[in-house]
């Protein structure tokens, strides 16, 4: 029986008398449901219900029992929960922080090495077939040759064969484009962006645009996001100021598949954002790879090789494949922003330097969003942190800020090398980090404990870390080079959406936060611009702190005012081009500095919806939703005033979505075109 996994909904066995809570090993979720691991929601519903029948303390059950019932059930049943249980098995009552621990260590204790050939074992098995070890021949299977040949494209870029939809996707190709049958025209459309005409120093070639034209259409697998933040980052400025497709005409790049796309010009600024979809591709939400539909919350996925997506807008138009979907509100805006930041010092504290508590690591840069989450994190493993910062007079500042945060040591960062190892005692971290280059890598080298580890995952000073030979060979220093964007695309969306839940539920926690400078849409003109641009890089005083800078650009309100005027405008375009649509007209604005044309239609926001239609029927016909009428007709809600007078509630607009869905309109978006005519934004 102790080979068996235990389950309360098989009735074969008898229970035990269970051990006391604390005592007893964490149980098996699924195995005390009776469920397997892959089980749907209804089935674990229905798992429990037959456990309750028979567990319960009202039918003569143990209430032992019966409480690890109910844990398990309420973990089960909870999508975030069920995935943090499934990741670390803890249910929640262990809190983030200290699943966040569990799962790190778990990992370092458990990992399998990663190996390469054995020559002893290639020897003894030589030996074993008979063979002499002068006989022992090359030859390959089929097997392990197509293996070898598929791990050495790795990094090559995409072999072989292409899709249909990789083709159309791919401006490798520019006579191969998708009919008008996917497309979705656009009104006029404007928005406020930072854009640049040539490349050069970003603080010379950017510039505020307030009625920056859009496509008049969605092309093929393209979406529109109303922005909602993005962050100033390195990568941000290195695009504006150099085209890196130079390097494709250069060893090694020019050996790969891997390509830098050219960035058309004009061209809009930003690689790194958060936003809301406002509108779509006719074929984007029913595609394999990267549907997405309206009102989805969407990060820009980390690339290497394509061009930017245009990010410093408060809207833009994005091919679907470099967007990720995410949870509505899964951080605050702020952090979603910087969510690159978080997952970068993420992954250098998991892939590098096998830490374990105790350990101590040093990095530079410490002020800024990645060192900020460093340190966080190396506080909640319990590794002891060295942190470098610019030796200036806001130094006291920001160590007082470093220390509030967890950070072990908080060091002056200059050319004085004598100073530093003095400060730095005895200690001998195992893992450097280094955002700066040049110099200052060399500096953490020379730090590291033997066998130690320096990671560049930034290269603010355009410089490789210049390593001794004694370094390099007596102490056995490694350099490694790091690129989130390149680790996305080895691993996948779904191992950074993954990584991304892991960080929220520490946001969430309040065990994770970042420090940045916000600057508001209405507020960006060319002065704001230029301090937004350097803000990362200024020379700190008593009173100032070097902070990266986070435009705000939308907000979820505005993303759905927004909705609601491109969805009218949309219907009136498609409808007939003799239905009230003037191209000459002025574009509507709406607040957030984005425009929507809005044509001729002047009982648009300018009547009342119960002054417009005499009733739902009327409406519902105007809007080419006859097929509802009935619906309406059903539930009594064919007054105009009534409607009127449910989206005038405090949470008006959702009721009357809610209502809309049981009476079994199921598509969402008629359901948001009615909310929008009532609303009167039609």
């Amino acid at each position: 029986l102790a080979s068996r996994p235990l389950s309360v909904a098989q009735n074969s066995l008898p229970l035990r008398q269970p051990r006391r809570p604390h005592s007893m090993a964490p149980p098996d979720f699924y195995a005390l449901l009776g469920v397997d691991r892959a089980a749907t929601n209804e089935q674990v519903r229905n798992a429990y219900r037959d456990c309750a029948m028979q567990h319960h303390p009202d039918r003569g059950g143990d209430p032992a029992v019966w409480s690890a019932l109910q844990r398990a059930y309420d973990t089960l049943s909870d999508p975030q929960k069920r995935a943090v249980y499934d990741r670390t098995k803890q249910d929640g009552s262990v809190g983030a922080e200290k699943a966040f621990g569990q799962a790190f260590a778990e990992k370092g204790e458990g990992a399998a090495q990663q190996r390469g050939l054995s020559i002893e074992a290639e020897m003894a098995e030589a030996k074993g077939k008979g063979s002499t070890l002068a006989a022992a021949g090359f030859d390959m299977s089929h097997a392990q040759g197509f293996e070898a040949w598929m791990r050495n494209q790795k990094g090559m870029g995409k072999q072989s064969f292409y899709t249909a939809e990789d083709l159309l996707r791919s401006r490798q190709y520019g006579n191969i484009e998708a009919t008008e049958s996917t497309a979705q025209p656009l009104p006029a459309l404007s928005a406020t962006a930072v854009r640049f005409d040539a490349h050069g120093p970003p603080e010379e070639v950017l510039y505020v645009d307030r009625a920056c034209s859009l496509p008049d259409k969605l092309a093929h697998g393209e979406v529109l996001v109303h922005m909602l933040a993005a962050c100033v980052t390195d990568e941000d400025l290195l695009r504006v100021q150099t085209p890196l497709t130079v390097l494709n005409d250069f060893p090694p790049f020019n050996r790969t598949n891997n390509k830098w796309e050219a960035v058309p010009l004009p061209a809009t600024a930003g690689v790194e954002g958060v936003g809301v979809v406002i509108a779509t591709a006719k074929n984007v939400p029913t595609l394999k790879d990267h549907p997405l539909e309206v009102k989805d919350w969407v990060l820009l996925r980390p690339e290497a090789r394509r061009r930017p997506a245009g990010c410093w807008s408060t809207m833009a138009v994005v091919d679907s494949s470099m967007l990720i979907k995410v949870p509505a509100q899964l951080m605050p805006v702020r952090h979603l922003a910087c969510s690159r930041s978080l997952c970068t010092a993420y992954r250098l504290l998991e892939d590098y330097g096998s830490l374990r508590p105790g350990d101590t690591i040093i990095q530079n840069a410490a002020d800024l969003p990645v060192g900020q989450a460093v340190i966080q994190l190396c506080k909640m493993l319990k590794i002891r942190s060295i942190n470098l910062v610019p030796d200036d007079e806001g130094f006291e500042r920001t160590k007082e800020l470093l220390v509030q945060l967890g950070a072990t040591h908080v060091l002056r960062d200059n050319s004085k090398l004598a100073e530093f190892l003095e400060a730095l005692g005895s200690e001998m971290p195992r893992l450097a980090l280094d955002s700066l280059g040049g110099d200052a890598g060399r500096r953490l080298a020379i730090a590291l404990r033997p066998g130690g580890a320096l990671v560049v995952h930034s290269m603010q000073s355009g410089q490789v870390p210049q390593l001794s030979p004694s370094l390099i060979m007596y102490q056995q220093v490694s350099l490694y080079g790091f690129n989130l964007s390149q680790w996305v695309s080895e691993h996948g969306a779904e191992a950074y959406l993954q990584m991304l839940r892991t960080l929220a539920e520490l946001v969430q926690a309040e065990r994770l936060n970042v420090f940045t400078r916000t600057l508001p849409v209405e507020r960006l003109d060319a002065d704001a611009l230029a301090a937004a641009l350097s803000s990362h890089r200024a020379v700190q005083d008593a009173k100032s702190f070097r902070e990266r800078t986070v435009f705000l650009l939308g907000s979820e309100a505005a993303a759905n005012d927004v909705y609601f005027e491109v969805s009218a405008a949309i219907r009136r375009l498609e409808s007939s081009a003799d239905n009230g649509f003037d191209p000459a007209s002025p574009p509507y604005r709406t607040p957030g500095g984005s425009s929507v044309h809005q044509g001729k239609s002047p009982a648009a926001g300018a009547v009342r919806p119960s002054e417009r239609w005499a009733d739902a029927g009327a409406m519902l016909k105007e809007l080419e939703l006859e097929q509802y009428v009935s619906n309406f007709e059903e539930e009594e809600m064919t007054s105009m005033a009534l409607l009127e007078d449910i989206v005038n509630r405090s949470d008006g607009e959702k009721e009357l979505m809610e209502a809309l869905k049981e009476m079994g309109i199921k598509k969402m978006g008629h359901r948001q075109t009615i909310v929008g005519a009532v609303l009167g934004k039609l």
